[in-house]
């Protein structure tokens, strides 16, 4: 599975948080202030997006509330599956040596 950048540190962000939920404000750490302040709403729809593509995967679980055009993102939760994936990332996804 392949994940970006930016869906990895949400990962790590989550997992890392002692009752694995974070806020989607704590997301755009990953942004320098000053990319921040220069481009706020594409940095907000980066963050919603891979949140969103998260869940679908099944990875995250997010909380908010939804109207009947959009969801708004609160906080998201790390799954069970979500850690797992994590935990190869962080070992570095080793190879398993070729047997002969």
């Amino acid at each position: 599975m392949r994940l970006s950048r930016l869906q990895k540190y949400i990962l790590a962000k989550c997992y890392y948080d002692k009752k694995g939920i974070a806020g989607r404000r704590e997301f755009y750490d990953f942004y320098s202030k000053e990319e921040l302040n220069n481009r706020r709403k594409s940095v907000e729809i980066a963050v919603h997006n891979s949140i969103e593509r998260l869940v679908e995967k099944d990875l995250l679980t997010a909380y908010g509330h939804k109207t009947a055009k959009r969801w708004f993102i609160h906080k998201a939760k790390i799954t069970n599956s979500g850690k797992k994936v994590i935990r190869e990332l962080i070992k570095g996804g080793r190879q398993k040596p070729l047997v002969k």
